[in-house]
Formats: structure tokens, sequence, C-alpha cells
């Protein structure tokens, strides 16, 4: 099989679901996973209402920082064949452009797991590509659905696209506190609340687009084998 037919391979409208499926499984088990022994620099526990994701991936504070660092790293490069495959899959210039930018995304999670909060100018860089980016790509995840002249994708998932690009414009652009002394962080600071909301958006949303698919093709390949 040559270099092209591998490729051909891996973003298959059979193949390209299950890489979004195990993008997905990935981000959730080694990025909740890493939650459960944390104890912060100040000796509190981890609360998604008051800490960033990222914190969990701080190498010197996070005791299963090297864990999340490698689930954000694993999971980026997942996702790449994921985006490529689905951009194809749809078929539409939309949803080529969306695929593109859902690489760049991807790449962008992929950073933050190479640059830690140590890292901070970096990691920063990383973390506001994925950020911007990632509204962008849902945004246009959204149109390309819509666009479909075959509905390969059912339009109720623009639903969900919508979604994802609300939690992610209020997150980069609401009237929101900061704080500056993490040692007097509230209760509940929206900030981190949204970003939270942005990780489980984010990682429901490819998951349930990648099952979608995965059933309807094993469906078409079992009708055809008939």
């Amino acid at each position: 099989m040559t270099s092209k037919g591998k490729l051909g391979f891996l973003i298959s409208e059979r193949h390209f679901p299950l890489w979004g499926i195990g993008g997905s499984v990935v981000g959730l088990v080694f990025i909740l996973g890493a939650q459960v022994p944390y104890s912060g620099r100040y000796g509190e526990p981890f609360s998604m209402l008051n800490h960033f994701v990222s914190e969990l991936g701080e190498l010197g504070v996070s005791e299963f920082a090297l864990m999340f660092n490698s689930g954000m790293i694993i999971a980026g490069l997942i996702f790449i064949p994921f985006m490529i495959g689905l951009g194809l899959y749809m078929d539409n210039i939309v949803s080529k452009i969306a695929g593109a930018v859902g690489v760049f995304s991807a790449l962008s999670i992929f950073l933050v797991g190479i640059y830690p909060m140590n890292y901070l100018a970096e990691h920063s860089m990383a973390a506001m590509s994925f950020f911007f980016s990632g509204m962008i790509m849902v945004g246009l995840w959204t149109i390309a659905i819509l666009l479909q002249k075959q509905a390969k994708i059912h339009k109720g998932f623009s639903l969900g696209g919508v979604i994802n690009f609300v939690i992610f414009f209020l997150f980069l652009y609401g009237p929101w506190d900061s704080v500056e002394d993490l040692s007097t962080r509230p209760d509940i600071w929206m900030v981190p609340t949204l970003e939270w909301g942005i990780y489980f958006a984010i990682v429901g949303y490819l998951f349930a687009l990648s099952v979608f698919v995965w059933n309807k093709e094993k469906r078409v390949s079992g009708t055809q084998n008939v």
C-alpha cells in the first residue's frame, strides 16, 4: 500500500470516526483522571468551578501532570485524521475549510501538552490558539452541516455546533472578573467554569459526531455485504 493509499485508509468514511471516538475517550480518561489525586499549591482540592483545565498539567503541582499532558498530546494527534476525514466526508467547501481549521485546533491541543503551564508564554499561545480556532471550527462545522446537499450528517448536529460556539464566545468575550491572587479564588469563578464547559461541550460534540457516522457507515457496509 502506498503512502497515499495508507492516508486514504486512515481517513476513509469507515475509519475516520474511530479516530474521533478514540480522541474523545483519551481526552476524558486522561484529563478527568488527573483530577483525582490533585492537591493545589495552596493544598486545595481540584474544582471545575474555580480551577482551570491546564492546572492539571502544571509540573511540580499536579500529581498526575504527566498523565494530563500525555493525554493532551495523544488526543491532539488522534484528532488530526478525524478532522481531515470529517471535512472530506461532508464534501463541501465549508466542511473542507472546517477540517483544515480543525487540524490547526488539534495541533494546538498537542502543543498544550508539550508546553504545560510551567512554560507560560508558550502555553498561553497554544491555549489561546485552541480557543479561537475551536470557536471558528465549530461555527464552520455548523454551516457545513446545514449546507449539505446530501445529508450525511444529521442536520440536528448543527444545534450542537451552535451551543459550542456560544460557550467559546462567552469564555473569550464575556465580562468576567479576573482574579489576581489564586490563593483567594472564589468558590465559583466563571472563567474556569466556562473553560470546563468548552471541554465537555467539544468532547461530547465530537464524540457524538463520530459515533453517528460510525454507526451509519457500519449499517451501509452491512447492507452492501448482504
